[in-house]
């Protein structure tokens, strides 16, 4: 399905071969008179993980690309889509980050400033000991449960506050592994984790 939405919007990538000075963290252009194209570079990350949905939140392109150097730069052009207001989501390793692309005639526009920006979980293990640490700027509730290998609830709390964090002792549960699930900000992070 994925596949046919590509095709069926004519979802053309233009890869970008010149270096973009940008500076630290997200840059994003598109320029009048050059059609409805746009371009980003993120530094700092190998990896970026890019969606773009349209006003009703449906997934219309996805796809997760690797840069070289921590640095990643895509271009996209959106001719083929109808005037209207869509969502260009990127997500790195370390944040989530949602910006409004505005499609009017021949023209794209997207906003520099995130209309969201969501900081992802940081769970570390160090030796049974499994922390969660999440920083939660909005202050909205934070929902994490645990599961055991055989999907099992062993553990589910709401927790509000700017900075949630949360501590498991795994050493003396039977599973080999576990699962966490941290929703919060309308978005859902899963992380498995090694017992042993």
């Amino acid at each position: 399905m994925k596949n046919v939405m590509k095709f069926g919007l004519a979802l053309a990538m233009i890869f970008s071969v010149a270096v973009v000075r940008a500076s630290e963290g997200f840059s994003v252009t598109s320029k009048e008179g050059m059609g409805k194209v746009i371009s980003f570079t993120i530094n700092e990350t190998n990896s970026v993980h890019v969606s773009i949905y349209n006003a009703d939140g449906a997934v219309i392109f996805d796809e997760t690309t690797k840069g070289k150097d921590g640095k990643i730069s895509r271009t996209y052009d959106l001719n083929a889509f109808p005037d209207g207001t869509y969502f260009l989501e990127t997500e790195t390793g370390a944040k989530v980050a949602r910006r409004t692309i505005t499609l009017t005639g021949k023209n794209a526009k997207v906003d520099e400033t995130a209309v969201a920006e969501i900081a992802k979980p940081v769970v570390t293990n160090n030796n049974g000991l499994v922390s969660v640490n999440i920083a939660n700027t909005n202050n909205r509730p934070v929902q994490i449960k645990m599961y055991d290998d055989a999907n099992n609830e062993l553990y589910s709390e709401t927790l509000k506050g700017e900075s949630v964090a949360k501590r498991f002792n795994i050493n003396r549960a039977g599973a080999k592994n576990f699962t966490l699930v941290m929703s919060y900000n309308n978005k859902t992070f899963v992380e498995t984790i090694a017992a042993r």
